[in-house]
């Protein structure tokens, strides 16, 4: 029993036993009680009090899954009345994506396990998410009831994915940076060795005539044109491959799933909607691309192997463009005009 629940038994027994005293006419008896009777409502109004005017979400739920009590914070953070929300089982607000994670937090709780600290999404009225921060001490043996204290970190949870996208995507086009590709290249090479149907490539890309972009219209028409490829690229890609831009006019795919004729395929593709028309203020400049593909065999499992291919195939299209040209070595390939 909770020290409200006790105060407020005391409260009901005392308040009792004045009614019996005031009607036997014991008075003195009678009045002593009748202090301690209004000693014990003070405090019991000042947990009343404290409880519905915390900052913090407070709240009494049932190990069933529902709230029995909760204080204005919970109205203001969610958007619910009182009644709204002691009308329904709390599982119902939860996101259909943390349901089985909260219901094994309060299957804890119920061993007698404290949650210390448990993140999970709750429904707005307004039908979008807050995310909420739990303490909550495990229930006492023999008792039914939660006592919680929450907050909503959304706003903090939306500064940590800011700072993660900003940390693993380019500034310029949007597109991941090189630490992110080169964690996710390493992934596909673990997957590769468990299931070896998992097989991908990569292929580099390195714009030509990018640098008198630069020199004649600028930087910020270099950044148009490095945009303009981002977007081009973004468009042919699938969903299921990986974009990248390593860095300067340097570009990388990572594409699950295709063989060599359907990497060099897609090579030709991308060229072509590269090399088409920037515009640039009202002057069109072009660009071309060189493209080394490297196609990963089981046994690699070194994402800086699997790139040195790509950069090789790519080096070789730069000087033999123009020339039909075959891999000179297993898995790495030219693609050339």
């Amino acid at each position: 029993m909770s020290n409200l629940d006790y105060l407020l038994a005391e409260h009901a027994v005392l308040r009792d036993l004045v009614d019996v005293l005031l009607a036997r006419g014991e008075t003195a008896q009678a009045a002593s009680l009748s202090r301690s009777l209004s000693q014990t409502q003070q405090v019991v109004d000042e947990h009343e009090v404290f409880f519905m005017c915390a900052l913090d979400m407070l709240c009494i739920a049932t190990t069933d899954g529902r709230f029995h009590k909760v204080n204005h914070a919970f109205e203001r953070t969610l958007g619910y009345t009182t009644q709204e929300l002691l009308a329904q089982p709390f599982f119902d607000l939860v996101h259909p994506d943390d349901v089985e994670q909260t219901k094994q937090e309060v299957e804890k709780l119920s061993a007698g396990i404290d949650t210390l600290t448990f993140d999970n999404r709750y429904r707005h009225k307004d039908g979008s998410y807050r995310w909420i921060n739990w303490t909550t001490p495990a229930v006492q043996p023999g008792a039914r009831y939660l006592y919680a204290v929450a907050r909503d970190v959304t706003a903090q949870r939306q500064r940590e994915q800011e700072t993660l996208y900003l940390a693993s995507h380019d500034a310029l086009t949007g597109l991941v940076n090189r630490w992110r590709f080169n964690e996710v290249l390493q992934a596909s090479l673990a997957w590769i060795k468990r299931d070896p149907a998992r097989d991908f490539a990569v292929l580099l890309l390195d714009l030509d005539h990018f640098k008198p972009v630069n020199d004649v219209h600028g930087h910020r028409a270099g950044d148009t044109v490095l945009k303009a490829v981002a977007a081009r690229l973004n468009a042919i890609r699938r969903e299921s491959d990986v974009l990248c831009r390593l860095g300067g006019d340097e570009f990388a795919l990572l594409a699950h799933g295709i063989d060599d004729a359907g990497a060099e395929d897609l090579a030709r593709r991308m060229r072509d909607q590269i090399v088409l028309p920037v515009d640039i203020g009202g002057i069109e400049v072009r660009v071309d691309v060189s493209i080394g593909v490297a196609h990963v065999p089981v046994w690699v499992d070194d994402g800086g192997a699997i790139l040195g291919q790509a950069d090789s195939a790519m080096y070789r299209a730069k000087r033999l463009k123009g020339q039909p040209l075959a891999a000179a070595a297993p898995a790495a390939a030219a693609v050339t005009a």
